[in-house]
């Protein structure tokens, strides 16, 4: 008796396994058929086709429902296709498969910054830290220290960003951050020597140092040279500090202010996840 019902268990276990493949596509069976979609996925979303990178991820996930790195590309593609809670949902996902998932506690900490939930950024940004494989340690530091920036909490957003520029020194992005903290504590020195550093590191395509310098010299009507900073970050395009920039100036009639300046030195945009 005691065998017959084993044998039955075996069998009804058996079935439901057998079922269970059978629900799935045939393609699923191919053992390289989920890595193949996720590279394709991810070849869609570099060419910006998010249409397509959906569909081969979605093809993918009816194969592999447990996978951290799938629902990592997933929420990428909800984020860039403006839908910004789906993202949040699979970048969960992705960490309630692997909470030390680097790049997912990298990219919720970044959607978190931008609906203002602070709080909950620095939890991911910290747990992206303690990671030792992490390659852009200081992206992390950074944007912990500009969590900290916008709940003006000083002293912790200086400590962070000293800490992204200690390990990455030519990490323009920070001392952009630094000069802006420095700004906001009243210590204009301080903002000008790492506004100009970060002028001298960044990319011509990154408007804001050059942006920040400006109100700075502003500040101390220092107005040619405001003005000199003014007209190169008005040559950026899609600049998110467009209107501003016009708006300065304007303030500054910087149509007759320009000098020389406008043609000294400069040399981020956050490159996106690999």
């Amino acid at each position: 008796m005691k065998r017959t019902a084993l044998v039955l268990g075996l069998l009804l276990s058996l079935a439901l396994s057998y079922g269970a493949s059978c629900g799935k596509k045939k393609e699923c069976r191919n053992p390289n058929f989920v890595e193949a979609m996720k590279e394709q996925a991810k070849l869609f979303y570099k060419k910006g086709n998010y249409i397509q990178a959906l569909k081969a991820a979605r093809e993918a996930e009816e194969c592999e429902p447990d996978d951290a790195e799938l629902y990592y590309w997933i929420g990428l593609i909800y984020y860039q296709r403006g839908k910004t809670y789906d993202a949040v949902e699979y970048f969960k996902k992705s960490l309630e498969i692997d909470p030390e998932y680097s790049d997912s506690n990298m990219a919720l900490g970044m959607v978190y910054l931008e609906l203002g939930r602070y709080d909950e950024a620095i939890e991911n940004f910290k747990a992206v830290t303690n990671d030792d494989l992490f390659e852009r340690p200081w992206t992390a530091y950074n944007n912990l220290g500009y969590a900290y920036m916008k709940k003006k909490d000083y002293s912790n957003a200086e400590f962070y960003f000293k800490k992204a520029i200690k390990t990455n020194k030519n990490f323009c992005v920070a001392y952009c951050n630094l000069g802006e903290l420095y700004s906001l504590k009243g210590d204009r020195n301080k903002a000008i020597d790492n506004l100009k550093k970060a002028v001298s590191l960044c990319p011509e395509g990154y408007a804001r140092p050059r942006f920040l310098l400006a109100i700075e010299y502003g500040e101390l009507k220092m107005y040619s040279k405001a003005c000199g900073q003014l007209y190169r970050a008005s040559k950026v395009e899609n600049a998110p500090e467009a209107q501003r920039i016009d708006k300065y100036m304007r303030l500054y009639n910087c149509s007759s202010a320009v000098t020389n300046e406008s043609t000294s030195t400069c040399v981020y945009i956050i490159v996106p996840v690999r």
